[in-house]
């Protein structure tokens, strides 16, 4: 009997995480793969037997021989997922380790679970990791596999309604918390159009040039985008913009799936992607990105449309991910 392949998937988590775990389960679905359903809870509860009964029960598909792609973190904590991956392993089959986020890395308070984490990821026979620069700085840490595929792009496979041909505007729009970010702040004394799709603060003073749009819906947020302008993968926080040095960004994806070119720093982990394949303007400084735009003619912003319109449609086909997943079962 062919051994099978077999995806974890995290229930019970909101957000885009739980959003981007979902749609890498389906792409794997699509290549034959089975889904491990895993409930969020907190393991703090469970004893030793009860932890190895709960596990035992997600995992009694498996047979000796298959192979197991484990989407981590799962925020449950690094202890449930080191029993998961030994009990796996005593199927005698292969671990693959999806790493979707760092949280040592993402926040100061965790810093301390580390060691933890590459504990974890040392029981791989192959990682998959969002960049070059993931990898690297993974090694450093005590990462030994020797197997690692990088993944550089998440997939947005969603359709939405294009109503007329993207178009150069002098304007930045930005899909996130501007608070966390310092967007606003930072561009409010420019003479650029920003688009910000968080809510209006309350009790603060708005600059002409800022408009909050609000949250709105993924599918009504590409087809505002795709109208035009430049997408703005930023941050002000210098904690924030050392992680978007390693991570795989989801705003980049979703303004290119939009099909509108990216602002991001120089240091962002896709840089060479997107000053490659033309994608966008990178910067050290937003006051740089807004004089690059407001200086920049209709032929450029359609030279950066018809490279990004490419990328656009494989991100709307599961393409990346699909790959991703069929490059490290090959490579095992």
């Amino acid at each position: 009997m062919k051994n099978r392949v077999h995806i974890t998937s995290l229930y019970g988590l909101g957000g885009i995480a739980g959003v981007a775990q979902k749609r890498v389960v389906e792409a794997a679905k699509q290549l034959g793969f089975n889904e491990l359903a895993i409930f969020k809870y907190d393991d703090l509860t469970d004893s030793p037997s009860e932890l190895s009964k709960r596990i035992d029960g997600i995992i009694a598909g498996l047979e000796i021989g298959d192979t197991v792609i484990f989407q981590s973190p799962v925020w449950i904590s690094p202890n449930f997922e080191k029993r998961f991956i030994d009990k796996v392993k005593a199927y005698q089959g292969k671990v693959i380790i999806f790493i979707n986020d760092v949280p040592p890395m993402m926040f100061a308070s965790n810093e301390v679970l580390m060691p933890d984490f590459i504990e974890v990821y040392n029981k791989a026979d192959l990682l998959i990791v969002s960049s070059e620069n993931m990898k690297e700085y993974l090694v450093d840490k005590g990462v030994t596999v020797k197997k690692i595929i990088i993944q550089n792009l998440w997939d947005i496979p969603v359709e939405f309604e294009k109503t007329s041909e993207t178009k150069y505007l002098s304007k930045i729009s930005f899909a996130g918390s501007d608070k966390k970010f310092g967007i606003s702040e930072k561009l409010k004394s420019s003479d650029i159009k920003v688009e910000i799709y968080d809510n209006r603060p309350d009790n603060k003073v708005i600059p002409n040039n800022i408009h909050y749009s609000g949250y709105v819906d993924e599918i009504s947020l590409l087809s505002r985008l795709h109208e035009g302008g430049f997408g703005l993968a930023w941050t002000e926080n210098m904690y924030w913009r050392e992680y978007m040095k390693y991570n795989a960004s989801y705003k980049v994806s979703t303004y290119l799936r939009a099909g509108i070119p990216i602002v991001a720093h120089k240091s962002i982990s896709c840089a060479n992607l997107i000053e490659k394949n033309n994608w966008g303007i990178l910067v050290d400084t937003l006051e740089e990105a807004v004089e690059v735009i407001n200086n920049m003619s209709e032929e450029e912003y359609q030279k950066y449309i018809d490279s990004v319109s490419k990328v656009s449609f494989l991100l709307g086909n599961n393409w990346f991910t699909k790959k991703l997943l069929v490059d490290s079962i090959y490579k095992l």
